[in-house]
């Protein structure tokens, strides 16, 4: 997996999260009453949410999770990075990619967009576990080309 067409962050780290171009998986999303806080801004859990949501279609769409699987997804670190405020009501889009995919983990990048405008980004690490032993195990061999679908 490469991502050398991609624009990269300005230190180079890796692609820019922010842009809408990096991803070919996308899920809609709408805000809800219940998502603001006092103030009338969408609460950070609310974000959380539409991140997971993001993620677990792709798991469950893109990767084949099942309920039947042997293996499941867990996630091990996430850090959401917020650029802008989103209000109620509003419509939104999640792109979500694969940033690196190592023997029993990979990492993927996500974005809100309103629009054009980058709402939040996440870097999550997702780790396979073995249902029966609760450990970590190596990713599916026949989830791999899809990981490479999702870069």
């Amino acid at each position: 997996m490469t991502d050398t067409t991609d624009r990269k962050t300005p230190d180079g780290a890796g692609p820019d999260l922010t842009d809408p171009e990096g991803y070919r998986f996308w899920v809609d999303e709408h805000v809800r009453f219940a998502d603001l806080d006092p103030l009338g801004h969408v609460n950070n859990n609310a974000i959380g949410v539409y991140f997971e949501q993001a993620r677990v279609v792709l798991l469950t769409a893109g990767l084949g999770l099942r309920r039947e699987s042997p293996w499941t997804v867990v996630i091990a670190r996430s850090l959401i990075e917020y650029k802008a405020e989103l209000h109620y009501p509003a419509e939104v889009r999640i792109g979500a990619r694969v940033l690196r995919a190592g023997n029993s983990s990979l990492t993927l990048g996500s974005a809100i967009f309103q629009g054009d405008r980058c709402i939040a980004t996440q870097e999550a690490v997702l780790v396979i576990v073995d249902k029966a032993a609760h450990r970590p195990t190596p990713i599916p061999d026949a989830v791999r080309p899809v990981l490479d679908r999702y870069s």
